[in-house]
């Protein structure tokens, strides 16, 4: 089974985030994954610069602004 990805998938672009969220944006990216794979995963890939801030505030990655 092949998937692929829609926009209508990011059903949580611009949506507070939740503890869920969190924990496999933190997973996503301690096995090696990419903030894009983990944007996907947590349905906001239409956003992923949002979620790029977000690991950085949490302290998952460098900030991305420097």
């Amino acid at each position: 089974m092949h998937l692929t990805y829609s926009p209508d998938h990011d059903i949580r672009d611009g949506e507070p985030w939740n503890d869920h969220e969190l924990l496999d944006v933190k997973a996503v990216l301690a096995r090696g994954g990419t903030i894009e794979e983990a944007a996907e995963l947590i349905c906001r890939a239409g956003t992923v610069e949002d979620v790029r801030r977000k690991a950085a505030e949490l302290g998952l990655i460098n900030d991305p602004l420097n």
